[in-house]
């Protein structure tokens, strides 16, 4: 079995997001996970890389990453302060893909993908976000390979994180394409994550 090329997924994963990512629009990323669970620090890890992208920030000024932890809704009012258009979530998810892979998920599919490491069910936390700020969300899955206790990160999920941040930083940095694909506050997986999984299936069965 061949491995799988993350920066390919990430990049389409990356490119689904446009329509929430028009010029100038106020972003948060949300980044979820503990560093004490080895790739459940994914998402956490992608918001801290994402803080450290100083030419994002100086092209983009309304943009927000925030290392959620284990209890995310306690930054609510942190996210509701910056006033965001757009909320897109970062999370360890077990989706059966290759380790390091990312997908953007439905509600239905974060409820059976994510893990108890977090205080409230992630689908709630979006649910009340997009009712309490007014704005659209969406939920980006990556693959893990453990989130038993411990320190450090499986190198394909650590390899998958920085593709993932990568490829979202380059499309932040330039004007958004009209794409459709969108189902009231949340951008519609059902033509990315699906075709994702679909192509890594077909490519590596």
């Amino acid at each position: 079995m061949s491995s799988p090329d993350l920066s390919s997924l990430a990049r389409g994963v990356a490119r689904a997001l446009r329509p929430l990512l028009p010029p100038l629009a106020r972003t948060v990323l949300l980044g979820v996970g503990s560093e004490l669970r080895r790739d459940d620090y994914a998402g956490s890890y992608a918001a801290r890389l994402l803080t450290e992208q100083a030419g994002l920030s100086a092209a983009r000024l309304p943009f927000l990453a925030i290392e959620g932890g284990t209890a995310p809704e306690n930054l609510v009012g942190v996210i509701r302060s910056f006033r965001p258009d757009a909320v897109i979530v970062l999370d360890a998810a077990g989706m059966s893909l290759a380790p390091g892979s990312c997908a953007i998920l439905s509600p239905d599919d974060i409820t059976g993908a994510t893990f108890s490491t977090h205080m409230l069910p992630l689908p709630v936390t979006l649910s009340y976000i997009e009712q309490t700020c007014g704005c659209r969300t969406a939920y980006i899955g990556i693959q893990p390979v453990s989130v038993a206790q411990g320190i450090g990160m499986d190198p394909r999920v650590k390899t998958g994180t920085e593709s993932l941040v990568q490829e979202l930083t380059a499309v932040m940095s330039q004007p958004a394409e009209t794409i459709a694909g969108r189902n009231g506050n949340r951008i519609n997986p059902a033509e990315t994550s699906d075709r994702l999984k679909s192509q890594y299936n077909e490519q590596h069965i």
